[in-house]
This record gives structure tokens, sequence and C-alpha cells, in this order.
């Protein structure tokens, strides 16, 4: 999202996102454009959103509203992403 008034159309319980951002390093099921259901606010700045496998705080900037889509999302809709193996200290 790139305006914070774009925050004023979710509907906790009712809203789906996608991420526009990677965030495998935080969790391996959070890749970019993983579908998740708003289910709360955590800060001005920070959606608690509901993923099929795991419950995330996630920045506003990093998601977009999904048009004409609501409740939870399958696996179905996730990415098939096959996560890298990470070794100590790597970012």
């Amino acid at each position: 999202m790139e305006d914070h008034a774009e925050l004023e159309k979710i509907v906790f319980g009712e809203t789906r996102v996608v991420l526009t951002r990677d965030l495998t390093t935080m969790n391996p099921n959070l890749a970019a454009g993983s579908q998740g259901l708003v289910i709360g606010k955590l800060a001005n700045y920070t959606l608690k959103v509901a993923f099929p496998r795991v419950t995330v705080g996630v920045n506003w900037r990093d998601c977009e509203v999904v048009p004409g889509k609501t409740g939870m999302p399958t696996e179905a809709d996730q990415p098939k992403v096959i996560p890298k193996p990470r070794h100590m200290g790597e970012e």
C-alpha cells in the first residue's frame, strides 16, 4: 500500500492482503505473493495477518489489498517456493 488512507478500507476478519515483499527471513512461509487475512492491528503501522500456516505482524507498506476476495485464503492461494538452506549468521 502506498497511501496510509488505504488502511481505512480494511475490514478485520474479511479483507485479504497479498505480500509485496519477501519476508522469508522472518518465516519461510512468507514469500512475496503469499495471501493472508487481516485479523487485527498491532500498531499504527502493523497489521496482524493470518496466513494458512502462521499469524504474524506485517508492516502496511509490505502488502496490498486483494480486490474482490475476502475470507481466509487456502494453501492453494500461496506461491510454491522452495526455501533455500540458510547458514549461521546469514541475513
